[in-house]
């Protein structure tokens, strides 16, 4: 949970979108102009990484570091260099990345549900700076923006479990466990599961179905979803 927390920190002081396009206009680039973003890092062979900015956007990093075991979803800082490099769509000079919490499916426990995913509740950011409603499905990852209470005295437990009984491999419950910690102070904090092995929808678009406990109760969001296949 440190990964949420360091997040909930950042996005408190940082509040814009990225904008490729005001660096890529007729000034060209600049050194001294940084953007931010929500990305994908990608492990890339042994030895380098690369950003996945969108499902068509890659960015190939000119200081590379250590390469991620695994790849995980992140708050990236960068320099655009360059356009259209081979095979990545941007040179970038990384100034900073901050990961978020980056987790798959959890599985379905039955009436074990609640004790071990829990019933606290929260509510999905309605003026999220990433996306209509705070929900979003990019890079073949469930991305949630969501605010609720943190005390700062117990770690919070957050997972996507299918939905008990749907009959509906598509419909899902986003869980949150605040193992009683004090509702001191309202955050913002943002989680990515990675949404693997769900039948493929074969070129179509389905609903992906969220079911969530809020402070006024059950609610449900619908999100587009077509398969990567």
């Amino acid at each position: 949970m440190k990964m949420l927390k360091t997040l909930v920190l950042v996005f408190g002081v940082v509040l814009a979108t990225l904008s490729l396009a005001s660096c890529t206009d007729t000034d060209g680039y600049s050194l001294d102009r940084s953007e931010f973003g929500i990305v994908t890092v990608k492990p890339h062979g042994d030895h380098a990484f690369y950003l996945q900015l969108d499902d068509y956007t890659t960015l190939w990093p000119v200081n590379q570091g250590t390469p991620p075991s695994d790849e995980y979803r992140a708050l990236a800082y960068f320099t655009l260099l360059s356009d259209s490099i081979p095979g990545y769509s941007h040179a970038v000079k990384v100034l900073g990345l901050d990961p978020i919490l980056t987790k798959t499916i959890s599985p379905d426990l039955g009436e074990a549900n609640d004790s071990i995913y829990g019933t606290d509740p929260v509510r999905l950011h309605e003026n999220s700076v990433w996306s209509k409603d705070g929900v979003w499905i990019e890079d073949g990852y469930l991305n949630i923006n969501f605010i609720t209470f943190f005390g700062g005295r117990e770690k919070h437990y957050l997972n996507l479990i299918p939905k008990t009984n749907a009959n509906n491999p598509y419909a899902f419950e986003f869980r949150h466990h605040a193992y009683n910690d004090p509702e001191m102070s309202e955050q913002e904090g943002l989680v990515a599961f990675k949404l693997i092995g769900l039948p493929s929808t074969n070129g179509e678009t389905v609903k992906l179905k969220i079911t969530y406990l809020s402070y006024e109760g059950e609610q449900i969001i619908e999100v587009d979803y077509m398969s990567r296949d």
